[in-house]
């Protein structure tokens, strides 16, 4: 057995598997990692092999394992649109799918809060304000009256857009992000999976191009709010095509990739039910993402 499990060791080291993969695009390792692994579990079953070697044999299979083996979403808006096929729902702001970048948005960002004003100052405002309002009510005629309101300008609002989809624990999201905000003018772009429609549940993957540009990894339970990992590095806000994947495995380790280079790696147990919904938001910006794919266990 030892002499099996030590062959089968050098085999894995062999093969060299890309850092972005699915299953059906290279089957020989992936074979031969499921056939190691069996053949690991019962090494140990038996103790038939070092439990230093069986570790790490266990760390190797790891690295090399893709245990994300069901697609459940691939879309690159070659068809156009995004409400069909799949039927994704915007919940606020504006998208459009642009024919060379892929599904965009643009939204401002919230504006500055105003300065305070002293007391004796905000009396007067008030009565200017009523003033106002009584002068206004009485040259108002009744045909004004039922008049409808104008629609809000959304400008300042996220654009959000939604897609119901049940989503194992186990998952790898792949995505192709490009931003194209002016220099002088922030962004944040949020990749949330939730296990209700709300949004209030679940991971949220939040990205901020800049000099340099931000990532936080956040769980979120009833808008209770834990950062899991948070940190710097270098600037995507260059309007190029950026390859992000963001996946956990099975023993709850999470890492996040950009254009294949890992940025985090993290152990995270926040939650043992599946999600049922993936959310994009623009909280302000203007970004492009080019493809995004999805895989379960």
């Amino acid at each position: 057995m030892r002499i099996l499990v030590t062959l089968a060791c050098l085999a894995l080291l062999a093969v060299s598997a890309p850092a972005f993969t699915v299953p059906s695009d290279n089957e020989q390792l992936q074979t031969l990692v499921d056939q190691l692994r069996e053949l690991t579990d019962k090494a140990r079953q038996q103790r038939a092999a070092d439990r230093w070697l069986l570790n790490d044999l266990e760390e190797l299979i790891s690295r090399h394992d893709w245990p994300w083996r069901n697609e459940l979403l691939t879309e690159d808006f070659a068809d156009g649109n995004y409400d069909q096929n799949p039927s994704w729902s915007v919940i606020s702001g504006q998208f459009w799918v642009d024919g060379r970048l892929g599904l965009r948005s643009r939204s401002a960002a919230a504006p500055a809060e105003p300065e305070q004003t002293a007391p004796q100052e905000q009396k007067k405002d008030i009565g200017k304000a009523l003033l106002g309002a009584l002068l206004q009510e009485a040259l108002r005629g009744k045909d004004d009256k039922q008049a409808r309101e104008e629609p809000r300008d959304q400008r300042n609002q996220p654009a959000e857009i939604q897609l119901p989809l049940s989503i194992p624990q186990v998952f790898a999201l792949q995505l192709e992000l490009s931003a194209h905000n002016p220099p002088s003018e922030p962004g944040q772009i949020e990749f949330g999976l939730y296990q209700g429609s709300e949004g209030v549940t679940g991971y949220q993957l939040i990205l901020m191009p800049g000099e340099p540009s931000t990532l936080e990894l956040l769980s979120r339970i009833n808008d209770r709010t834990r950062v899991i990992e948070r940190l710097e590095f270098d600037n995507i806000g260059d309007g190029q095509t950026h390859a992000i994947e963001w996946r956990r495995d099975p023993n709850g380790q999470i890492e996040i990739l950009l254009d294949e280079r890992q940025l985090v790696q993290v152990r995270d147990h926040s939650f043992r039910y599946p999600f049922k919904q993936l959310s994009i938001r623009n909280q302000a910006g203007d970004f492009a993402i080019g493809s995004i794919s999805l895989y379960g266990n």
